[in-house]
């Protein structure tokens, strides 16, 4: 991979939704980067609405994984469970120096995408703070300005480096296994209650709800301090409190999912505090109910 410098670096984006829009509309604005978007879908030009005002950027769209450029940078922000529908975009996109940034949720980055990937391959995990909606192919809003969470590793930084003057924070984090499990609190619970019950954010007001919320958020708690994350006791107080607070009126990603009829992701999102759990003997009840609810919301989907 080459080394940061202003001249910039080959990007290709997989998975032009809400995050993978807004970030490389942000990658493009900076205009040193050659950014390839690849998508299903295709479309003219990116429109993004974000904090800072408005970005339209043409970019060279591709819709067909043989179509594509090997790059140093793949940043994948597909959803979990499409991540091997991706595999025809590594096989194109990857060279021997090649990073592999996932952007998705879950705890479980690395080992969910290295066997899709040749051996030996860079994979570089990021946890994904950007609360944004995907309207329409190509036009994305971003309600509020995003950072990206990544682990102290040499790629880590170099990640960052590609965002310098950008509109994105980047967080190197030495602790990056506990800001996972902190942002899988939310996942886990708060999503997927309201995915279940296709409400905003805004329901775990409700005394009732917001106390299964909780002592869903207690089971992914004990998880995953097996698991090493350093979490303290109030953290599922303080995780709930800080959504309620930034984005009561938000739906989360796998509620919309749910109302659009699209598959969800509940194995990255709850399925994993169940099996984590299992390893550790630890009892998951509450996660696995919503879980299984999940799982059975989602057959027949498209």
């Amino acid at each position: 991979m080459k080394g940061f410098d202003m001249s910039g670096s080959n990007i290709a984006v997989v998975g032009i939704g809400a995050i993978g829009g807004s970030i490389a509309a942000d990658l493009l604005d900076l205009g040193r980067h050659d950014v390839q978007l690849c998508t299903r879908t295709p479309f003219t030009a990116l429109e993004v609405r974000h904090p800072a005002g408005e970005s339209r950027v043409e970019a060279t769209v591709v819709t067909e994984p043989s179509n594509a450029r090997p790059v140093d940078w793949v940043l994948l922000a597909t959803k979990a469970h499409q991540s091997a529908g991706a595999t025809p975009w590594f096989e194109q996109l990857c060279g021997l120096n090649t990073v592999v940034v996932v952007l998705q949720n879950g705890v479980d980055h690395e080992e969910r995408i290295a066997p899709l990937l040749p051996n030996g391959m860079k994979v570089l995990p990021v946890i994904v703070q950007v609360p944004a909606e995907k309207h329409a192919a190509g036009k994305i809003e971003q309600m509020h300005s995003g950072t990206l969470i990544v682990p102290e590793r040499k790629t880590g930084h170099d990640f960052a480096a590609l965002f310098e003057g950008a509109r994105t924070n980047i967080n190197v984090s030495d602790d990056f296994t506990t800001q996972a499990w902190w942002k899988l609190l939310n996942n886990a619970a708060l999503g997927g209650v309201c995915a279940l019950v296709l409400r905003k954010n805004a329901i775990a007001a409700d005394p009732e709800i917001r106390s299964l919320i909780l002592e869903l958020m207690g089971e992914v708690l004990a998880v995953g301090r097996a698991e090493g994350a350093k979490l303290p006791d109030d953290a599922p107080e303080k995780a709930l409190r800080m959504v309620l607070g930034a984005a009561p009126g938000h739906w989360s990603s796998i509620t919309a999912d749910r109302r659009a009829g699209r598959k969800l992701e509940w194995q990255a999102r709850n399925a994993v505090v169940g099996a984590r759990g299992r390893k550790h003997g630890i009892a998951t009840p509450l996660n696995d109910v919503i879980t299984t609810l999940l799982r059975a919301a989602d057959d027949g989907l498209a």
